[in-house]
């Protein structure tokens, strides 16, 4: 069912659940571009309402049937955006990290196998740093072994729990225009730096793309 506020702007009045994303409460329904639902300029506006909210609840229905094949896609996301910049997700927001301390995501026993007498990292700034070798070496991309992201994670990255990190993750918002749907998501790991506002589309074949991660 779709609600309208008081500013005109229309909504989705139930959650979508896309799993491992999160459940999002702000679904709003882009009434200008939803010619995919039937709609037309020259029809009432309750008939367009009518129009778009069979069509987005058999849209958003079909988003909850898939949600594990769409969350996949975005966890595997996750690990080859990590792979990518390399963000050293083992630290806190002030990009230091008191010795021997970690957030709770990141696997203890397997970090210190990383860290000199002191207790310290060891890291080269100007190189990649080791924590990433075994991921780099397997290449997420191409996935020869066609590892799950959970898979992926615990046997190539091993000093992060994934399942920890993902909890963390905010589903902000969710936004329609005709078939496909868009999905902003946040977390405030690493000073909310390494998830920002980070936004995307899914398809109407539910290929999940991310299009921005400022």
């Amino acid at each position: 069912m779709i609600k309208i506020a008081s500013d005109g702007e229309a909504y989705w009045s139930e959650s979508i659940d896309l799993g491992a994303m999160g459940k999002f409460d702000t679904v709003i329904i882009d009434l200008d571009g939803c010619e995919a639902a039937g709609a037309s300029d020259d029809m009432s506006r309750a008939g367009m309402l009518e129009k778009a909210a069979v069509y987005y609840g058999a849209r958003f229905k079909d988003l909850e049937t898939n949600a594990d094949r769409i969350s996949e896609q975005f966890l595997m996301w996750i690990i080859t955006h990590l792979c990518d910049i390399e963000y050293p997700f083992w630290q806190f927001d002030d990009n230091t990290v008191d010795i021997g301390e970690y957030p709770d995501y990141i696997v203890k026993e397997e970090i210190i196998k990383f860290e000199d007498e002191s207790g310290r990292l060891n890291r080269d700034p100007h190189l990649s740093s080791p924590i990433y070798k075994q991921l780099r070496e397997y290449d997420p991309y191409t996935n020869r072994d066609k590892l799950t992201s959970y898979e992926i994670v615990d046997k190539y990255l091993p000093v992060l729990d994934f399942k920890k990190l993902i909890v963390t993750i905010n589903p902000d918002s969710l936004d329609t225009f005709e078939e496909n749907v868009h999905f902003q998501v946040s977390s405030e790991v690493c000073g909310g730096m390494l998830l920002c506002a980070t936004y995307g589309t899914i398809y109407d074949d539910n290929k999940l793309e991310v299009t921005n991660n400022c």
